[in-house]
């Protein structure tokens, strides 16, 4: 049975269309259209549609590119081509949760408890739980150490038997239309009606000896998770601008002394500054630059190096809090959803994206507050809203 596409010069659902049918090794003659054309009233009176593209099998219109995945995922398009033994290796999820973290892995129990076919992929689990070693303010638990709360939400999520494809990273999503397209690094390709981005964010990373063989051992980058810790302990606290402040603040309350090493004069809101810079437990290093940080099994002390003299010192310190920003991992959505200044992703309070069957959650967002209650309500709310999507479809 002969296939033809019907498809407009520059129509990128026509592209869709063309790499599918390609991907799938199935032949077709492809008509270019010219709107108001002899074709063009031709295509509307074969398929009943004036819209790009359309498809034909023999003489019947099976629809667009969304209808031509639906139909080969269910097995029928090659019913229609006359290749009935041939047995369709797509899967159209309901839903394809990228990331998981707390966002992501919240959405997940949501979503498959709404009897959704769902799909979670990601480099690994966790998110920015993982960078810090106990958390203490997650309902229900006083005290948790970070990787047992990773476990605990990972071993909820296999109870449902969500399909994942953890270890691999996401190189191209396509989250327009109706079916949206993710293409994984070893070059699989998924199709979901939905998509939920829960891919999270990175802290800015010092980049100096130590930094990372001292994670969650002293070097920290939540100051609301991990300041508890360091009662009548000397900390030191890396940036001058808003976050560092802020940290600051939730020690002061804490630790004995507390050192801050920014590369610049401080920055943050006056507001802020004033109330660092009142405290008899603070001591200000500006134009100061880390070098490394000293510690074998835990956090020993930090050395630094004074941009104006040239300087090195070295403090002996329990703890170091790197506050210098934070950027969230949207960068596969740069040119597809809107985004504020800082590249998080803008959504309403339904974590709707704006693109239609699109929505994001969690740290990649621009929900203020990030911290793992946050995400995981925000997962739920997400998972929620997809479904709600999808039921208004039928």
């Amino acid at each position: 049975m002969d296939v033809t596409l019907y498809s407009l010069e520059a129509c990128p659902f026509c592209e869709k269309a063309r790499i599918f049918l390609r991907e799938k090794g199935i032949q077709f003659a492809e008509l270019k259209v010219v709107p108001g054309s002899a074709s063009w009233e031709e295509m509307k009176v074969k398929t009943g549609s004036g819209t790009f593209p359309q498809i034909l099998v023999g003489e019947e219109s099976i629809g667009g590119y969304a209808d031509l995945v639906d139909l080969e995922a269910s097995g029928k398009l090659y019913e229609k081509l006359g290749i009935a033994d041939r047995k369709s290796d797509t899967v159209l999820y309901d839903d394809i949760i990228l990331g998981a973290g707390p966002a992501g892995l919240s959405a997940a129990i949501y979503a498959i408890r709404k009897l959704l076919r769902t799909l979670i992929i990601s480099k690994d689990v966790g998110g920015q739980v993982t960078w810090t070693s106990d958390v203490d303010n997650y309902l229900g638990f006083s005290q948790v150490n970070a990787a047992e709360l990773v476990s605990k939400f990972e071993s909820h999520v296999k109870k449902f038997d969500v399909e994942t494809i953890i270890g691999r990273s996401i190189t191209a999503v396509d989250p327009t239309g109706r079916v949206k397209r993710v293409v994984v690094d070893d070059g699989r390709v998924f199709y979901g009606k939905t998509l939920i981005v829960a891919t999270g964010g990175g802290h800015k990373l010092l980049d100096i000896p130590g930094e990372k063989e001292l994670q969650a051992k002293g070097v920290s980058y939540c100051s609301t998770c991990d300041a508890p810790l360091y009662e009548d302990a000397e900390v030191a606290v890396i940036g001058g601008g808003n976050s560092a402040l802020e940290a600051v603040i939730d020690l002061m309350n804490i630790a004995r002394r507390i050192y801050i090493v920014s590369i610049s004069p401080l920055l943050g809101d006056p507001v802020y500054r004033d109330k660092v810079l009142a405290s008899e437990k603070v001591i200000v290093f500006p134009q100061h630059q880390p070098t490394r940080i000293l510690g074998e099994s835990f956090v020993e002390g930090i050395e630094f190096r004074c941009l104006v003299t040239g300087k090195v010192k070295t403090l002996n310190v329990e703890g170091v809090f790197v506050e210098i920003g934070t950027m969230p991992n949207s960068s596969l959505f740069i040119d597809t959803l809107a985004s504020n200044r800082n590249g998080e992703i803008l959504v309403d309070l339904e974590c709707r994206t704006g693109v239609a069957g699109v929505f994001a959650c969690g740290d990649v967002t621009n929900v203020p507050f990030k911290q793992v209650v946050v995400a995981v309500g925000e997962g739920a709310k997400a998972a929620l809203s997809a479904y709600n999507y999808l039921i208004n479809q039928k």
